[in-house]
């Protein structure tokens, strides 16, 4: 019978995609527990919770605590299933509800690196299943010999430094949890707060459910860095409590007021400004010409430091939707190599987008696939060690479970 301090090892790999970085697992080597076991070992190898993940391998922000778990795909259109947990770092929660853009850009040069992908020539092409949400999202993926590249020339805002090139498309990215592009069938409409104050908002679901609201409604420019907006705490509340009712009128909770604990990341929500210049957290500046609006997002009930894809692909679709509070906005965009580009001022820079349009239903555009490009870099390849009381029930070590209603 094992004791008690015994530890076993799980084979890992840490990788930074976009502006986030990941631990990612096999999933033979993870998934083959039961789902309370899974989170239980996911707290444990982040450190949370605790605010600083001390004990773990989380980076004590929301964009460097998730997880990543890839193995052979599950759908014939595709090279590999990728399922995403976002773990909590100050209290005992993992949610699967929906996807990460960001990650999603390494998923290509984890399936390379482990074999699941077969490279050929210099770029292998990656069609990934996004288990959270069921949609594809194609990744292009320089190589280096038989394993993902990992120096390249591209640089992108929000992250020090050059690196490898991704091209990542999102098809079809509407309605990832089953309720179309406008999960409230309503390019706008009112929410109303505890204290009676009313706000308008969009609500529009493309790779992930975002709620938009005009900057100015709630007292910001939208130009604000984190540390600004973060100290804004009337603004960051009704944020919170817009997402909470929000988040119940779409079926993802019951009662708004649970929305923070069994819900903290879905829906995304934020705010959006008409293009208007700005200086960004690394000291740069970013010009009203550059950009089609500005947009500041949260991340787990925090200012997101940059911008998360899946919530720049929901703003680029937004964009193009007439009466969305983003739409109106945002001006028109130039046009791009397939479709319209529509690119973003975020606290660290510029996110440039490429949307294709596939015709129109319900009085709004369909949205054939949203292109962004990122870098990658796979950073470390080992073992993590976790103990072997976890694989059997600990009510002290039992983590609040979330997943979205589909």
């Amino acid at each position: 019978m094992p004791s008690a301090d015994e530890t076993f090892e799980i084979p890992c790999s840490i990788i930074r995609g976009g502006t986030s970085r990941a631990v990612f697992f096999s999933s033979a080597d993870l998934l083959r527990y039961d789902r309370p076991v899974v989170e239980r070992l996911l707290l444990n190898i982040f450190g949370s919770p605790d605010a600083k993940q001390t004990n773990g391998l989380g980076g004590a922000t929301s964009q460097t605590s998730k997880a990543a778990i890839i193995g052979p795909a599950s759908r014939s259109d595709a090279d590999v299933d990728y399922t995403f947990a976002q773990v909590s770092v100050a209290t005992p929660v993992v949610d699967w509800g929906g996807n990460c853009g960001n990650i999603s850009s390494a998923v290509g040069a984890y399936a390379v690196n482990a074999g699941l992908v077969e490279p050929d020539g210099e770029r292998a092409v990656v069609r990934i299943h996004n288990t959270n949400t069921g949609k594809i999202i194609v990744a292009r993926v320089p190589l280096a010999g038989r394993r993902a590249a990992t120096l390249g020339e591209h640089r992108i805002d929000g992250v020090p430094g050059t690196g490898p090139r991704i091209d990542l498309a999102f098809e079809d990215p509407a309605g990832s949890y089953g309720r179309g592009l406008l999960p409230t069938g309503r390019t706008v409409e009112t929410v109303t707060l505890a204290d009676g104050r009313e706000f308008t908002v969009s609500v529009v679901d493309a790779a992930n459910p975002t709620v938009f609201l005009e900057a100015q409604a709630v007292g910001l420019r939208g130009t604000e860095l984190p540390e600004e907006l973060e100290r804004n705490a009337a603004a960051v509340a009704i944020l919170e409590e817009v997402r909470g009712i929000i988040a119940a009128r779409i079926g993802l909770v019951d009662d708004p007021a649970t929305a923070t604990l069994l819900s903290p990341g879905l829906p995304k929500v934020g705010v959006v400004a008409a293009p208007n210049s700005y200086e960004t957290t690394s000291g740069g500046r970013v010009e009203a010409g550059e950009i089609e609006l500005v947009g500041r997002l949260m991340s787990m009930q925090r200012p997101h430091r940059a911008y998360m894809m899946t919530g720049g692909v929901a703003t680029a679709a937004a964009a193009l939707i007439p009466g969305t509070i983003v739409h109106q906005a945002a001006r028109p965009g130039p046009a791009g190599p397939e479709g319209q580009l529509v690119r973003i001022g975020h606290p660290a820079g510029v996110v440039e987008t490429e949307v294709v349009l596939a015709g129109s239903s319900d009085h709004h555009p369909g949205i054939r696939s949203v292109a962004v490009t990122r870098t990658a870099r796979a950073i470390m390849d080992g073992v993590v060690h976790v103990p072997t009381s976890l694989l059997r029930e600990s009510p002290s070590a039992t983590a609040v479970s979330v997943a979205a209603h589909r």
